[in-house]
This record gives C-alpha cells, structure tokens and sequence, in this order.
C-alpha cells in the first residue's frame, strides 16, 4: 500500500501507509493544542545481496512491494485506503478481534431482491457480492431489512445498488435494555454500493451492535438518516463515503433520553468522506465516548459537525468550503465537547466552536492524517463505489513475484501485450488462437468445452470477460514462455486444468477459479521456471498444486522451479498447496489455507520452501518438510509470521534461499488474510 501526499497535486507513489488494529484502550485527553501526530515510516528496501531464511528469523516490516503491486482497494487518485477495517472498527473489544464481516463463509452473488433478502438475514458468515440494482420493497417495516452478524455485503463493479430500503443493523429497540444483549448484532462490512431512494433510513445502526465497518459506498435520496448510529452501538467506522442530496446525513446518538444506553459508547471513526451538499448532520452528535472526524472533505453545508450532551468529538484535518458552521458545540441541547486542529476553513461564516478535552484515538488506535490541505484533492477522487477495478485484490498492470523477475533473455511477463485483441466464444476459436505465433491477447467469453490439455504458444494473454469458463480439458505450457492467464473458472479437466511444464517460463497464473479437476489444478514440472500463481480461488480440489513431476526428475529439476504463491484461496482443497520436490525458493506467503483435509504444504526432496504471512484454519498438517511426504525424502522450509487455527504443527527443517534475493515484496498481516483472499480471490476480482 504505497502512496505520498502532494498537496499541490494528486498523489504520487512512495510512501506506505499503515493503519492497523490497536489491542489497548487508554484514558489519555487531548487538549486543543495537542500536535497532530508523527508521520509514518517507510519500509525498508530489499538486501542487495543473496540471503538464507530461517526458521527463527523474525520481520517486521517485510520489504518494499513492486510499483504494480499491492493488495489496498486502491482509488483513482493513487491513494490507498485500508485494505482492512480500520479506525473505531479494528478494535479488539466486546469478544470481536476487529471487523472481518463475512471471512471465511460462504462467497455468493446476488442479483434479485429475493436472494438478497435471504441472504442479509442468514446465520453465520457470508461474503454477499451485489450485482446491479436490486430494489428493497417498502412493505410493513417501512422497507427497513435486517442484517443478521458476520456478513460483508459488497458491491460488484461500479453500479451496484440498493434502491427503496435500506439496511437495518440491530435487534429491536428496547429501552429498557441499558448493556449490550447477547445477540447484539456484530461483525458486519458494507462496501461499494449505492444506496438511494430508502423511505427511511439508508443504513441504521441499532441497539448495541458493534464493529460495523461502512466503507467505499454512496448515500442520496434517503427520506430520513444515511447512516444513523445509536442506542448504544459502538466501535463503528465510517469511511471513504460519498454523500449527496441527503438532508440529514449523520446521527449519533437517537435523542436526549438515551444517555442510558449511549453513555460511554458510541465510538465512531469518521475519515475520508465526501460531504458534497449533504445540508446538515455531518455528523451530529450525542453523548459519545468519542467520535473521530478526520481528513473529510465538506462542501457547501448547513453544518458541519454538531457536538451536545457532553459528547466527545475530535475534528482534525478536515477541509471545509462554504459551510456556514464547520462545529458547533452549543446546538440544540446540552453542550458538547469538540477539540479541533489541522483544519482548513473556506468561505465559513463562522470558526469552529471548541470546548474542553477528549479522549485520544490514539488510546484505541493508530492512524495516519493526510495534510488538509490535499484533501480536495484525495477525497473527491476516491471516495464513493467504483473507485477500484478489484475490492481487496489488485488489477495489476503486470505480475509480482517470480514472474516479474527479468532472467532467461525475458524481461518479466508482459503476455499478448502489443498484440492484436481476439474474442473466442468456442472451442475452435480458442484452438486457433492459443495455437497462433507471436503475441495475442485472448479474451474468452462464455462456457468453452474442450479436451484434454491444449498446448499454449509463447506471448500469450488469456483473459476472461464476465463469467468466462473452460470445461472439460486445460492449458498445456511445452517449452512455452510469457504467458498470462486471467479470470477464468477451469472446471472438471479430464487431467490437469493447467500445466506448465518442459523449461517453460515467465508465466502468471492470475485470478482464475480451479474446480473438478482430475489430476492437478495448476502443476509446474520438467524445469519449468519464473512463474506466479496469485489470487486463485482453488474450490474444493483435490491435488492443487504440484511443483516438481517425479522424486527422480532432479536433473531437470534442480536448480529451476521458482515459483511464487501468494493471496490464493485453498478453499477445503485436499492437499497439494503445493507439494514441492526439488524447486528453490518456492515462496507461498498471504494465502488462505481453509479446510484442507490432508495438508497445506510439503517440502520433498531437498526443496527450498518459504512459508510466511499466511492463515490456517482446520488443517491437521500445515507444513510437511524434514519428515518428507508419501514415498519423497526430506525437503527445507522456513515458516514465520502464520496464522494457526484449529490447526496442527508445522514442520520446518533447514534454511531456504530468501525470495527478496530474486524480488521485492510487501507482507499483509496474516491476521488480514481471510478478509482480503475471501474478498478478492478468483474470477470476477480484477
């Protein structure tokens, strides 16, 4: 996640971000003159010379990722936003380790009302992908749905929207209940949508739910609140928003009669949202602990901020523009509290009313500002839907890893680029195209059936539009070279669905989905080299991966088979994530390994393994390694920085050639992991 703030431009590359969850809770004041904060620090290069890992090697800031890569929901302005909760939503508290929403159930698409509805309301995980518009009826709840916990509801593309009703978050009102309910409503991420036209609220936040993460969306049309927060809800963010035609955008805290509930919750973080002519409530506020205002954007409002009942609001590094009162704090009630510094005031009639202290965010989390003089620019541009070609998983120009490596007279894989586009809508289409000498780029539409494995010419894009399948047979890769393939669901190969082998090189494996095959999903074998598989959704294989053909192909073998695994999704796939012989480094880092009934990895036959940043859950052997596997002998790996889950032991043995020899990287926390693969793995991600 790179980016620097320019205040007299857009943003540039350069400085990495970083806000993460904060475990404590602190008592701190700020008073009115406290500063604004320390600026991050950036990671530091890569080693300029070759390096073993170890077992016991610990990295705390893991290197620098390469100008294509990342893994942010990136805007369009370059600025890289969390890929993550962050804020209020990305603390430990009330039995909730952060915001994850729908990680680790179930990924489903909706595109009617009725699976939607059903959807929203189940019980357990879900990760709800909304595709266009699906209207909320009216009926006898005033078109209010609810949504039950550990849901992330997330809009496809840059249209989807929710039009009519809108989402209700919270048991029913209770004013008798003054502490959070056992089945209060919890874990819950919305992202990317539109949200218009409700005959209420957009989205209501009720009754002691907590850790609530609203983020990337728009709100217009509503006939009440956007997004009202209240009767003791707690630990909410509120982030990169777009607010238009809407009277009253933001309440915080239901009225003057709910101290019981309120007092000492209703801890909201809000930053980087659009506030473009959304009159009033930007937000107002009563009786929180603590509401965080930083780095939004106001303009042409009634009001900005409203501060009563003895609520804590600290404004910091907001730009406003012609907004008749930026903060109040003597509004209708009750006095408030407001601490305010770093803020920008345009053509306001009045100054920014302060009064008293309030807690430190700090105490609760850390974050970084942006100068408030950049964020006219930053927020307008990246704030809203549509501000990414992928949630959680980056578009990149090019590939990452070993496939960007210049070595054997090629630059990196740069596939069909510079070549004619073709459409191929069936099997002999495809045949000829993939045939073809010289550079192509393939697009593949709709469900392509073919037979056995289909060998692949060097310089070669192979991509996917929309819901693009080949069924039946693979890709075969002989002695071929810089060849992408992208975004397509492989399903029930006759063998294997992709198989790189006879010293091909440079090729990416991006995007895709593996299902039904026979033998392997993807296999690397016969001294193949200088290859990528990134943000694959591997649904319930069995033999995943293979890296290495035979325990007697050392001759071909040693010495090659570098490959990079990173950000798949082994979705209760078998075994085989991969099973490596020979091949150093392999680098399998930032995976999501669920379910996997035999193992995750295995290191056979003297292979050099890396095993970092990644998160198990229910797998009985993580790591095979010194003990070897089935007939193979011994291999070397190296774990560190994993996430263990009902899991067993890993085995490690040896030392392995460090990746950053080869390439630069950037480590996600393996913590992140399940929310961002689940979120941006396989097709329809890019």
């Amino acid at each position: 996640m790179l980016a620097t703030r320019n205040p007299d431009g857009p943003p540039r590359p350069g400085r990495r971000r970083r806000l993460l969850a904060a475990a404590g809770l602190a008592a701190a004041l700020v008073a009115p003159a406290s500063p604004a904060g320390a600026a991050p620090q950036p990671a530091p290069p890569a080693p300029p010379a070759p390096q073993a890992a170890s077992g016991t090697a610990s990295e705390t800031a893991p290197g620098t990722a390469p100008a294509t890569a990342g893994t942010a929901l990136r805007t369009a302005s370059g600025t890289a936003p969390a890929a993550a909760a962050d804020g209020f939503a990305s603390v430990s508290a009330l039995g909730q380790n952060g915001t994850t929403g729908g990680a680790g159930g179930p990924v489903v698409t909706v595109t009617t009302t009725a699976q939607f509805l059903d959807h929203i309301a189940r019980p357990g995980p879900y990760v709800i992908q909304v595709a266009g518009t699906i209207t909320l009826p009216t009926g006898a709840n005033d078109g209010m749905w609810n949504v039950a916990s550990d849901k992330t509801i997330v809009g496809l593309g840059d249209d989807a929207t929710l039009s009519g009703g809108g989402l209700n978050i919270g048991v029913p009102v209770d004013d008798d209940v003054t502490s959070p309910p056992a089945n209060a409503v919890h874990n819950i991420i919305i992202r990317n949508l539109h949200l218009t036209g409700a005959t209420d609220d957009l989205i209501n936040i009720q009754m002691f739910s907590h850790h609530i993460w609203i983020d990337h969306n728009e709100f217009s049309n509503g006939d009440d609140g956007a997004v009202d927060i209240k009767r003791g809800s707690d630990f909410v963010t509120v982030s990169w928003n777009h607010f238009h035609d809407h009277d009253k955008t933001l309440l915080l805290g239901h009225d003057e009669d709910a101290g019981p509930q309120d007092i000492g919750r209703l801890r909201v973080t809000y930053h980087h949202n659009f506030f473009d002519r959304s009159d009033q409530r930007n937000p107002r506020v009563r009786f929180s602990a603590l509401a965080h205002v930083y780095n939004n954007h106001y303009n042409d409002n009634s009001y900005g901020v409203a501060s009563t009942y003895d609520a804590a609001v600290l404004m910091e590094n907001n730009y406003f523009y012609s907004v008749n009162n930026p903060g109040r704090v003597d509004f209708s009630g009750d006095l408030g509290r407001i601490v305010e510094r770093g803020n920008i005031l345009i053509a306001c009639n009045h100054p920014i009313e302060t009064r008293g202290t309030v807690p430190d965010p700090r105490g609760y989390y850390p974050y970084t500002l942006d100068p408030a003089a950049s964020v006219p620019t930053i927020v307008p541009a990246g704030a809203g839907p549509g501000r990414t070609t992928a949630l959680a998983a980056p578009a990149a120009a090019g590939p990452d890893g070993f496939a960007a490596v210049a070595a054997l007279g090629q630059n990196g894989t740069t596939g069909g680029a510079g070549g004619p586009t073709v459409t191929a809508t069936n099997a002999a289409d495809l045949l000829e195209h993939i045939d073809t000498v010289g550079p192509l780029v393939i697009q593949v539409t709709g469900r392509i059936a073919i037979t056995s494995k289909q060998g692949v010419r060097p310089n070669k894009t192979i991509v996917g539009v929309g819901n693009a399948e080949i069924t039946g047979g693979g890709l075969d890769f002989y002695r071929s070279y810089n060849v992408i393939v992208r975004n397509i669901n492989f399903t029930n190969a006759e063998d294997d669905a992709i198989n790189v082998g006879q010293n091909s090189h440079h090729i990416w494996i991006d995007h895709n989905r593996f299902s039904g095959a026979v033998d392997g999903s993807v296999d690397i074998v016969r001294g193949a080299d200088y290859v990528t598989v990134s943000w694959n959704h591997f649904d319930h294989a069995d033999k995943s991966m293979l890296i290495g053909h035979s325990d007697g192909s050392a001759s071909t073998d040693v010495g090659r088979l570098k490959v990079s695994i990173h950000h798949n999704f082994f979705d209760n796939s078998r075994q085989r994530h991969p099973r490596v012989r020979f091949g150093e480094p392999v680098h399998v880092y930032n995976n999501y390994f669920l379910g996997n009934a035999l193992y995750g990895v295995a290191s056979t036959e003297n292979a050099g393994v890396l095993v970092e940043g990644n998160y198990f859950r229910d797998v009985p052997h993580p790591l095979w390694s010194a003990s070897g596997y089935a007939d193979s002998g011994p291999g070397r790996a190296v774990q560190r920085h994993n996430v263990y889950v009902g899991s067993g032991t890993p085995e490690t043995n040896g030392t392995v050639v460090e990746p950053r020899t080869y390439y630069p990287y950037t480590l996600d926390p393996a913590a992140d992991v399940p929310a961002l693969v689940v979120a941006g793995a396989g097709t329809g991600r890019i």
